[in-house]
């Protein structure tokens, strides 16, 4: 079974910058010599250096659905779905620069009443820059997964997830205990 690919590129008009998306050819298919978004997940980020003009930017969208976090069955984070990116990948000086939104969902516990909650880290904007040094291709996932375990929060709280709208019940507890 065939999936839809799509091709992706930027253009430039009097300094405004256009995303266009058309359907591929099954010659452009075969040849690929450009990015290509897929509609499946992948299981890593590898971008093809010789799809990038010198001047013009690639947009890159799409998941990592493969396990990268590399956790422990003890830890007390544990991943809660993909990594999500939409980017653009540029040539900058003979380096690979790669700017874009990321995002993972984690599920945590509670530092305070130890309650399991969903909380997804955000990279808004974030740049990565990599050496290309005769490469033909550039694997970013362990880079995005790092930078995206350093995001995380050391002490977390169940009021700071994605779904929950109330206090910690044990906050006032905790903060009573202390004086």
């Amino acid at each position: 079974m065939i999936l839809g690919f799509f091709l992706l590129t930027r253009c430039q008009y009097k300094n405004t910058s256009v995303k266009l998306t058309k359907p591929m050819s099954m010659v452009e298919k075969m040849n690929l010599p450009l990015f290509v978004s897929r509609k499946h997940e992948s299981k890593s980020m590898i971008i093809d250096i010789r799809a990038i003009s010198k001047s013009e930017s690639l947009f890159m969208s799409g998941e990592i659905s493969e396990d990268i976090w590399e956790f422990k069955d003890s830890d007390l984070i544990k991943p809660a779905g993909q990594l999500i990116y939409e980017a653009e990948a540029s040539m900058l000086s003979g380096e690979l620069l790669v700017k874009g939104d990321f995002s993972a969902k984690f599920t945590f516990e509670c530092t305070h009443c130890l309650v399991l909650f969903k909380k997804t880290i955000k990279l808004i904007n974030h740049s990565i820059l990599t050496p290309i040094e005769g490469k033909l291709t550039i694997n970013l996932t362990n880079a995005l997964r790092e930078d995206i375990l350093l995001a995380l929060p050391n002490f977390t709280k169940c009021d700071q997830g994605d779904e929950i709208t109330e206090p910690c019940p044990a906050s006032s507890d905790f903060i009573e205990s202390l004086n």
